[in-house]
């Protein structure tokens, strides 16, 4: 220390020390848990593209797709790396957002950040994503982040390149002077980095177009502050780099569609199925809702995100192209910390336009899915965390009290009431133990440190095994069983997993699927459109024609596909002697396909059937509509 500074009391918030080993233990606690986890039903999918891939199959003829291919790449380069293997994959999605954690580190310290609140920002993902569900880990959605993230921040560089040449502010580690971050690769290249900039995002959208909501975001705030001291001419000229990163990165993957003989179903399905899929998201305000609400108590930092992603953009006078100081925040400065400079300021403003163009996207175009707010969740604690908002400390000390009143209440029966009281049933907060503070999930960490993911381990640290689109391993693992005693051997094409959570059978009996389609429910619930053209066979036909046409020996159904309680298949009020189908399943499904086949093998909710009888009406059941099933006809 020099002469007149003061060094400030040591505080847990303040001490970047205490966030790394938080982070360390954190992570060393869930990290075993988290590898053992199962794989969700969108990742059997890709899988199964990867497979059809490598095998020299043609993407989205011999599986159905409504995506771009980028993710599918993805999962062919990690089977030419690990094989089929789960742990390893949970492992690359782990580093995948890792990376972007990095990234968005840097910038927060761009954004006038300390050590202890870019620590804590990293303790906050230890914390929330590992412990999420299986349904939101190996999603295209926090993949892409990584790419887009590298992207953004390397226009970051492009700004603070152009702007005032006087040495940066420095930055502060509680109290002390602390060196500036070092530069970003492809800063203060120019042309070069606008290309390189682009082609990033360019690899982003062949995760997921959506990403063009964000990249525009960026780039318009960005121009201004370029327009503030650049010739207009020389701002096109950045973009047109951009435009042409995105070009460069959009070719390969065009050669390889058109090569491969897959462009024109690629057409098929962005053009005839997509915008009937899409058009079925809900409403705005209810997506614009889940926001707040996905991830609780998590996402309620989501408040403070969007006004200060907003505040900053005031700030950095984004309406202006006049040079100049910060503008002032009528705001105390203990919940909004003002920016030091102009430079300050615009890497604000550029993270703030980054997690407000990715909330555009995910409110205005995407189904409200949780794995679609992942990334969103970890870009409002980069902004939350670039006003030194060391919220990280303050979600421990939460999950810490609530477990700790939670044991008690298990411990102590009569303490229960008094402790259940503080968590109202309309609470706006989420009153669970925090997955480290259970002991049932705990008492694992040796057999999954030891076993990995078996069928056991994963039925019990899997959070939504007990859904339909969730697999139970177990049960799954004896259906493969079964299948490989059948004689004559299936074959390829020859099994049809009809339902999502049945797909790892596929890769288990390392087979190829009966049809193109996999997720025949999601298939068959797109709309159609009100009037057909005359010959023009309905997207249902195509599915159920595909069905019949198919070379299908042995069908593999869930029970719990056609009914809302996970413990009806389980109840022994469910079966009646004799009877292979439960009771609860109406007559007039029990004549449809695949009920009206002879059951062979059951598995808890698995059945397999045998493809002996005329397959009568090939459909998948409306979700939100089960309880009609008893009223619907032998053709509906």
């Amino acid at each position: 220390m020099t002469e007149g500074e003061t060094r400030l009391p040591w505080r847990p918030w303040r001490s970047s020390a205490a966030a790394w080993v938080a982070t360390c233990l954190v992570l060393l606690a869930g990290l075993p848990l988290f590898l053992a986890m199962p794989p969700w039903c969108d990742v059997t999918l890709y899988q199964m593209a990867a497979r059809n891939v490598l095998n020299g199959g043609t993407h989205y003829r011999d599986i159905f797709d409504t995506n771009l291919p980028g993710f599918v790449w993805l999962m062919a380069v990690c089977k030419l790396a690990f094989g089929w293997n789960y742990e390893a994959l949970r492992a690359v999605d782990l580093c995948v957002i890792g990376g972007s954690v990095a990234v968005l580190c840097g910038w927060v310290w761009r954004c006038g950040g300390t050590t202890s609140t870019v620590a804590w920002l990293v303790a906050s993902v230890a914390m929330f994503y590992p412990f999420t569900s299986e349904f939101n880990h190996i999603q295209r959605d926090p993949w892409m982040l990584l790419p887009a993230a590298i992207a953004a921040r390397l226009r970051v560089g492009r700004v603070w390149r152009e702007g005032n040449p006087s040495p940066t502010p420095p930055l502060r580690r509680e109290g002390l002077q602390t060196p500036a971050p070092p530069p970003f690769l492809g800063e203060g290249v120019g042309g070069p980095a606008s290309l390189l900039e682009g082609f990033l995002w360019g690899v982003a959208v062949w995760l997921k177009p959506h990403v063009v909501f964000p990249a525009f975001a960026v780039w318009a705030v960005s121009a201004v502050f370029l327009a503030r001291r650049e010739p207009r001419r020389r701002v096109l000229a950045d973009l047109a780099g951009l435009i042409a990163g995105g070009l460069l990165a959009a070719a390969p993957g065009v050669v390889w569609l058109v090569t491969t003989g897959a462009w024109t179903h690629f057409l098929d399905i962005f053009l005839n199925w997509n915008p009937a899929y899409l058009s079925d998201s809900g409403s705005v305000s209810g997506r614009f809702a889940t926001v707040f609400d996905c991830f609780r108590p998590w996402s309620l930092l989501q408040y403070p995100a969007l006004a200060l992603a907003i505040l900053s953009l005031w700030e950095a006078r984004v309406w202006s192209r006049t040079p100049g100081a910060p503008a002032t925040v009528p705001r105390p400065r203990r919940w909004y910390l003002p920016a030091e400079s102009e430079r300050v300021a615009s890497a604000r403003a550029l993270l703030a336009a980054f997690y407000l163009g990715w909330m555009a996207q995910a409110v205005l175009i995407q189904k409200a899915f949780d794995y679609v707010h992942v990334p969103l969740l970890v870009l409002g604690f980069a902004v939350v965390a670039s006003h030194r908002w060391a919220f990280g400390f303050a979600y421990l000390v939460w999950f810490v009290a609530v477990g700790i009143l939670l044991t008690v209440a298990e411990q102590y029966p009569a303490t229960a009431p008094t402790i259940h009281a503080i968590d109202p049933n309309n609470s706006r907060v989420k009153f669970d133990k925090h997955p480290l503070a259970n002991a049932e999930v705990m008492k694992l960490w040796p057999r999954a440190w030891s076993e990995g993911g078996t069928p056991e381990l994963r039925d019990r640290l899997g959070q939504c095994t007990n859904i339909h689109c969730g697999t139970q391993w177990r049960e799954l693992n004896e259906v493969a069983k079964f299948l490989r005693t059948v004689e004559p051997r299936i074959g390829p094409r020859e099994l049809n997993c009809w339902h999502d959570s049945t797909h790892p059978l596929y890769l288990m009996l390392d087979l190829d699927p009966a049809t193109r389609y996999m997720h025949y429910g999601t298939a068959f619930g797109i709309k159609e459109p009100a009037t057909l053209a005359p010959g023009e066979r309905s997207k249902r036909q195509q599915i159920a024609d595909a069905v019949r046409q198919s070379d299908q020996k042995y069908v593999v159904s869930d029970l719990l596909r056609t009914s809302w309680v996970s413990a009806a298949p389980y109840q022994a009020s469910s079966w009646r002697n004799g009877d292979p189908l439960p009771v609860w399943l109406p007559e007039a499904e029990r004549q449809k396909f695949p009920w009206n086949q002879p059951v062979v093998f059951r598995s808890g909710r698995y059945v397999v059937h045998k493809i002996e009888n005329p397959l009568g009406t090939i459909r998948v059941p409306d979700w939100e509509h089960l309880n009609r099933l008893a009223t619907l006809g032998p053709d509906e």
